[in-house]
C-alpha cells in the first residue's frame, strides 16, 4: 500500500553500500521505520531529504517489516549545514527524545507540530537550553506524564507555596507534601518554589514566546537536572545526546 504523508527525519543509519534506513516522524502516521534504496549515491533521486531533522513530504510503500520510500518532496532543512553546532545538537536532542519515548505508528498531531515548531525556533533562539527544556515539558505533557504541581503525588492533598521551596518525586510524578515527606521516604529532590512556577509557566507558553526569553543560569541548572532525571525515568534509559551537550 502507498501512502503519502509529512514528516521529519529524527534518525537515519547507513544500510549496504548505498542505502539508508530513516526513522521518520510523520504528521499522520506517528513513527515509522523507512529504507531508502541508492539514497547514498552521488545522483541519488532523493538528495537531502533523507537527512536528519527534514521536513518532507514522503511518499512511502508499506512493508511488512519496513517501509520503503519511494518519493520525498522538501518542506524545509532546518539545520542543512553543521556551522552552527550547539543549536544543532540541542535540535538532534529534541529529535531523540520523540524517537525514544514513541512507540511505531501512533499519530500524534500535537506532537508532530511541537517538534516542527521547536525546531524552527531553535535557529532563531539567543537561549537554546531553555527553549529545548521548555520542549521537552511540553513533550512530557502531551505523553501523559505531566507531573502533579497543587496536589501531593502521594497522598492527594493540596500542597501549600511554601518560602523554602517543595519536594518532587521523579518515580510518582510530582510534589510531595511536607507531612509524607516527613515519613523517612527519601525518594525525593528538594525543588524551589521558582521551579514550580517556572515549570507551570512553561506548559501554558507558546515556544515561540519562550525563543525570546532566557532565565539566569543557576535556575536553568535546576531545570535541567530534574527534566533530564524525570525524561530519563520514563524513557527507561538516558540520551546519547545529552553527554554531546554536557561537552560542549
Amino acid at each position: 500500500m502507498l501512502y503519502r504523508t509529512e514528516g521529519i527525519v529524527i534518525k537515519n543509519i547507513e544500510y549496504g553500500e548505498a542505502d539508508k534506513i530513516a526513522t521518520i516522524y510523520t504528521k499522520d502516521y506517528g513513527k515509522v521505520q523507512a529504507m531508502a534504496k541508492g539514497v547514498r549515491k552521488t545522483k541519488s533521486r532523493f538528495g537531502s531529504s533523507l537527512e536528519i531533522l527534514t521536513d518532507a513530504i514522503f511518499l512511502l510503500y508499506q512493508g511488512r517489516n519496513i517501509d520503503t520510500v519511494s518519493q520525498t518532496e522538501i518542506v524545509e532543512s532546518f539545520f542543512p549545514t553543521s556551522k552552527e553546532v550547539i543549536k544543532f545538537a540541542f535540535a538532534t536532542h529534541c529529535a531523540e527524545i520523540v524517537n525514544k519515548l514513541t512507540e511505531e505508528r501512533e499519530a500524534n498531531i500535537t506532537l508532530f507540530n511541537l517538534l516542527k515548531i521547536v525546531l524552527h525556533y531553535l535557529r532563531e533562539t539567543k537561549d537554546p537550553k531553555l527553549l529545548t527544556l521548555s520542549f521537552q515539558w511540553k513533550v512530557i505533557s502531551i505523553l501523559g506524564y505531566k507531573p502533579s504541581f497543587d496536589l501531593c503525588c502521594r497522598c492527594n492533598k493540596g500542597v501549600e507555596d511554601q518560602k523554602i521551596g517543595g519536594y518532587f518525586s521523579i518515580k510518582d510524578g510530582g510534589i510531595i507534601c511536607q507531612n509524607c515527606v516527613s515519613k523517612d521516604n527519601r525518594d525525593y529532590r528538594q525543588i524551589s518554589n521558582y521551579f514550580i512556577r517556572l515549570v507551570k509557566k512553561i506548559l501554558i507558553t507558546p515556544l515561540a514566546t519562550i525563543s525570546k526569553h532566557t532565565i539566569p543560569q543557576g535556575r536553568v541548572e535546576e531545570l535541567e537536572e530534574i527534566t533530564e532525571l524525570y525524561l530519563a525515568y520514563h524513557a527507561e534509559k538516558g540520551f546519547k545526546t545529552n553527554d554531546f551537550l554536557k561537552y560542549l
